[in-house]
């Protein structure tokens, strides 16, 4: 049997079925939790068919009346969604059922991603408008609950095009409307609104940083290893943030070969009882960059060792579903594809990638070099406040991914163009507004590599990596490779714009192969 035929079967498989509001019972695509770093236990998935309307008239009546349905969490457009792209505006409708024993506790309901602009509503009440496509947000309904009951759901989603928008390779297909799981989840009065991991391998110890909602009576935090490597520890809470360290001797570190996971409870304790809790892990590990022995060249380092990257481009796209995989099993095995291929990474390009592909990088042991969107318009002042927004929510909802080890801000300087007397230019301005995202980047995540453009025009700013791109034949690589080798060096302009200089960052061909529509390129035979 072959492998396409393996996924096919797996993706069919990994289904499980709920009885809908009629008595029909349906398939639910990606049933599983979609967040297994920050995950609780009072949860409902709202995937499979939602009633669906691109006419605002019939959108304006009860969900019943829509004249379409749609498998959600895949984009409309997708032939996996069974809608085609009929319009800029849709809507979606459903009732839900929230479970008699979650009275009591705060519900919300979560989309983990919707492009572009989603506004929900419950039973006619409106909740609250979204803006942005690629990460996840929420709405409060414990007051419009109605406990063992039926509410109902609407969300409307415009996706009309705007060069501002972030919009990243989405012309390999619209990944329009929902395209991430919906879901139902009970928490606590007081709750844990996140939580960071920031390894350190050189003291053995981790920190920890727990970010809450509110604080309970004689409030504490508790953090216990369900695999019980370590003790349960404590730590009383005076304030919405609470931080400490979390020794670890004796700690078992994460790499490609050896990808172990700390998986642990974090609990929010009132006077000794439980008020929230989450379910999540960390790798222990540690990315810097180190100089070779014996050379003066800089490494990426895992762990405080030299390690040589051999990742591919992955466009991280299905034919059938867009931004959205079949299945979590189909997920999983593009992983393993990945390491099949001796490969030790993947660059996840131009997409806030799906958490369940990455936890399964982490589980698996492949390292991910993950891109911000691109907008396609010109710098102005409202694609870059998308864009730092989508950066923003990026970087907190994957923190905790042991397998991410460098961010990209840019790719080729898309969206960083302004036409001035009809020439396209990177104007010292944009370059300035890049370097002030690189910095904020790394003040944001102080654990990774951060890039601050994936350059092909020469025009890095200030980066962590000095990478290039180059799509060359056999016979071409060797005068390539002595021509960046001799004009790589500190204090070098080389691919570098205006006065900005090289540093002692790594040199990285994030970009290579021999592919079809490239000048000098051996055509199709590169795949």
């Amino acid at each position: 049997m072959s492998f396409m035929k393996r996924l096919l079967m797996m993706a069919a498989a990994a289904a499980i079925t709920f009885s809908c509001s009629t008595g029909q019972t349906e398939s639910i695509p990606l049933p599983e939790h979609p967040r297994p770093d920050f995950e609780r236990a009072d949860f409902v998935n709202l995937n499979g068919y939602w009633n669906f309307t691109f006419d605002a008239a019939k959108a304006a009546g009860d969900v019943a009346g829509f004249d379409k349905r749609i498998l959600v969490p895949f984009p409309w457009g997708s032939k996996l969604s069974e809608v085609e792209n009929g319009a800029d505006v849709a809507w979606y409708g459903r009732k839900i059922s929230v479970p008699s024993d979650w009275k009591g506790k705060r519900i919300f309901l979560v989309v983990g991603a919707s492009d572009f602009e989603t506004t929900a509503s419950i039973d006619g009440v409106e909740l609250g408008t979204h803006r942005g496509g690629y990460t996840p947000f929420e709405f409060e309904i414990t007051d419009m609950t109605r406990f063992g009951g039926e509410n109902t759901v609407v969300m409307k989603v415009d996706d009309t095009r705007d060069d501002t928008h972030l919009y990243g390779k989405q012309g390999y297909g619209d990944a329009r409307g929902i395209w991430q799981t919906v879901y139902l989840e009970a928490r606590g009065k007081q709750y844990i609104r996140n939580v960071r991991f920031s390894p350190d391998i050189d003291a053995s110890k981790v920190g920890v940083e727990v970010l809450l909602e509110g604080i309970p009576e004689k409030g504490s935090v508790s953090i216990a290893f369900k695999n019980k490597e370590y003790e349960t520890v404590n730590v009383p809470v005076r304030d919405k943030t609470v931080e400490f360290d979390v020794n670890l001797p004796g700690q078992h570190l994460w790499s490609p070969d050896d990808p172990y996971l700390y998986e642990l409870t974090v609990s929010l304790m009132s006077d000794g009882a439980s008020v929230d809790a989450v379910d999540t892990y960390f790798g222990q590990r540690k990315i810097s960059t180190v100089q070779v022995p014996g050379n003066d060249y800089q490494y990426v380092a895992l762990n405080n060792e030299p390690l040589y990257l051999q990742l591919c481009l992955d466009q991280s796209y299905h034919p059938d579903g867009f931004y959205t995989f079949p299945s979590d099993e189909f997920m999983k095995n593009e992983i393993l594809l990945s390491k099949s291929l001796g490969l030790n990474g993947n660059r996840i390009h131009i997409k806030a990638e799906v958490p369940r592909k990455l936890y399964w990088a982490d589980k698996l042991g492949l390292l991910i070099m993950a891109d911000i969107p691109n907008f396609w318009g010109e710098p102005v002042p409202q694609a870059r406040e998308n864009w730092e927004y989508c950066m923003r929510g990026q970087l907190e909802r994957d923190f905790n991914h042991p397998s991410i080890f460098a961010w990209v801000d840019f790719n080729e300087t898309w969206g960083l163009f302004t036409t001035v007397d009809g020439k396209r230019m990177y104007r010292p301005e944009t370059q300035e507004w890049v370097r002030s995202m690189y910095l904020l980047t790394k003040q944001l995540d102080p654990t990774r590599l951060v890039e601050d453009n994936s350059a092909c025009n020469n025009d890095h700013v200030q980066t962590d990596l000095n990478s290039w791109h180059a799509y060359r034949t056999g016979y071409n690589w060797e005068g390539t490779v002595a021509e960046y080798d001799s004009k790589t060096f500190p204090g070098g302009d080389f691919n570098y714009i205006g006065e900005n200089r090289q540093g002692n960052a790594p040199m990285f061909n994030s970009e290579c192969g021999n592919v079809w529509g490239y000048d000098g390129s051996a055509g199709d035979c590169g795949y």
